[in-house]
This record gives structure tokens, C-alpha cells and sequence, in this order.
């Protein structure tokens, strides 16, 4: 190879550089990137609103469920009974009801007519008012026990999927203790952490490509949801103490929320993996 062929190529070589520099140059004005970020989603817990034997188990775990799927149901007999018994009462309420009406209204006839003195009236409408109130009560009572018999089935409130499931058919289960997770899949978000610096470039609205670890190459779109109102070590047990002679200055992140608004079944997401996520910015517009 001659000199000037070296020349030529060294020429072009140097332009290529210049060139590739110059397209990242630009690129990076509107664009910003981070690997910091995670999958995340509403994780429901699931708790019966009773307490009792588990007596059925429609599930296992890490399954996809529907929108009102049975879960599991606990034993009814208890809460059956409770039902039972409050409806006898009511009836019998119901019926005292009656008797006062009846007498109360006979009294009054009888005091008008002055057969009756006025505090036997009183004593007779009270009697009725003390009626109507155990109707209310009794009634009342009803619908609660007929609201706990219901809350013997346990249904899944969203679409997505059941974890941590350990619960076994003859388990005894408390009253509002969480038992297991559902991982709802109506919508998923990147948790992406972003340098201080690049917040004033950042705003909600603005479009985003989303890459998670799991499908290299599959791109997903996301936009900027919100910003939140401190770096990520501002919310964790134990913050940083800066006030100390030894103090070193330390680029800070803050959490920025990306919604993800173009999921896949057949992509299916997992809160806690790694993305990758590049947002797409005006350079000459910043917050103020």
C-alpha cells in the first residue's frame, strides 16, 4: 500500500470518527438514558375479611387468575348459622313490632276517650318506638351476617398473577391477615432512577423506549408518568449523614415513573427484573 493510499484511508478513517462523534453528539442532546431502572406493578395482598377454616383451594401458586376468580373459600357452617339465627331474630322483632302497633294504637283510642290516662299513651308509644329501633337493629344485623357469610368465598379483585402462596386446605386464617400476593397485571411501570442533572430536561408526557432484561432486543413504549419529590436516598431507613468533615459530593438519583403502555402477553413482565429505559427530551426546553 502507498503512502497516499495510507493517507487516503487514514483521511477517511479520521471522517468516519469525526462523523460517528458527532451523530452520538446529537443523538445524546435528545436523548437520555439509564440502566438503573426496575419492572413494577400493584401488588394486591390477599386477606379474607372473616376468619375460619380454609376449606377449598382453587389455586397454585405463581397461576394467572381473572377478575373475580375463587381464590379459596373457607368453611360457611359458623357463618350459615349466624345468618339462621339472625333472621329468627328480626322475625321475631318484626313481630313484637306488630304487637306494639296493635297496642298502641288501642291505647290511644282509649286515652282519647279518657279510659286511659295520657301516661299509659306515653308508655305504650314508647314501646313502639323501642320496637321499630330492634327491627332496625335486627335487619342490620342481618345484612352483616349475610355480608360475612359472603366474605367466606374469597375472589380475586384484578386480573394477574397469585405468589407466595402457602396456604393449604384445613389452615385456620385470621381476619385480615394477608396470606399471599396477586401481582396485578392491568399495568406495569419502570421505576427508572435518573441523575439530578438530567431532571431539568425531564417532564411528564414525554415518550420513552423501554428495554427489560429479560427480552433483549424487544422494545416497549413508555411515557413519564411522575417524578418524585426526592433522590431515592432521602426515603430509605437510614439517610445519609453529609454533615461530616469527610464529606464527598455525590451525583444523586431520583426515581422517575415511566408507564408502560404497550404490554404483550406474550412478553409477559416481572416485577423487580432490570430495563433499560431512554427517554426522548427537548434540549432547549427545561423546567423551571
Amino acid at each position: 500500500m502507498t503512502t497516499s493510499n495510507k493517507k487516503k484511508y487514514l483521511t477517511i478513517l479520521i471522517a468516519m470518527i469525526c462523523a460517528a462523534s458527532f451523530i452520538y453528539w446529537i443523538y445524546s442532546r435528545f436523548h437520555i438514558s439509564t440502566d438503573d431502572a426496575y419492572v413494577n406493578a400493584n401488588v394486591i395482598q390477599i386477606a379474607p375479611r372473616v376468619s375460619g377454616q380454609v376449606a377449598h383451594l382453587y389455586i397454585k401458586n405463581n397461576q394467572l387468575v381473572k377478575t373475580g376468580q375463587v381464590l379459596f373459600d373457607l368453611d360457611p357452617d359458623l357463618y350459615q348459622v349466624a345468618v339462621d339465627q339472625a333472621k329468627a331474630k328480626l322475625v321475631m322483632s318484626q313481630a313484637q313490632q306488630v304487637f306494639a302497633q296493635n297496642t298502641a294504637a288501642r291505647t290511644m283510642t282509649l286515652v282519647k276517650k279518657q279510659n286511659m290516662s295520657a301516661q299509659e299513651g306515653d308508655n305504650a308509644e314508647n314501646n313502639l318506638q323501642a320496637a321499630i329501633a330492634q327491627v332496625a337493629l335486627d335487619t342490620a344485623n342481618l345484612k352483616q351476617a349475610e355480608l360475612n357469610l359472603l366474605y367466606t368465598v374469597i375472589r380475586a379483585p384484578s386480573d394477574g398473577w397469585v405468589t407466595n402462596v402457602t396456604l393449604r386446605v384445613g389452615d385456620v386464617v385470621t381476619q385480615n391477615q394477608p396470606l399471599f400476593a396477586l401481582i396485578s397485571n392491568n399495568e406495569f411501570w419502570l421505576d427508572a432512577n435518573f441523575k439530578e442533572t438530567d431532571l431539568q430536561y425531564i417532564s411528564p408526557g414525554q415518550h420513552a423506549d423501554v428495554y427489560v432484561d429479560m427480552y433483549p432486543g424487544h422494545k416497549f413504549t413508555g411515557i413519564v408518568e411522575s417524578i418524585s419529590g426526592g433522590s431515592g436516598s432521602a426515603f430509605s431507613l437510614l439517610p445519609p449523614e453529609n454533615a461530616t468533615g469527610n464529606w464527598v459530593k455525590v451525583t444523586q438519583r431520583v426515581p422517575v415513573r415511566i408507564q408502560i403502555i404497550d404490554t404483550d402477553t406474550t412478553f409477559p413482565l416481572r416485577i423487580g427484573t432490570s430495563g433499560t429505559t431512554t427517554i426522548h427530551i427537548n434540549p432547549w426546553k427545561k423546567n423551571k
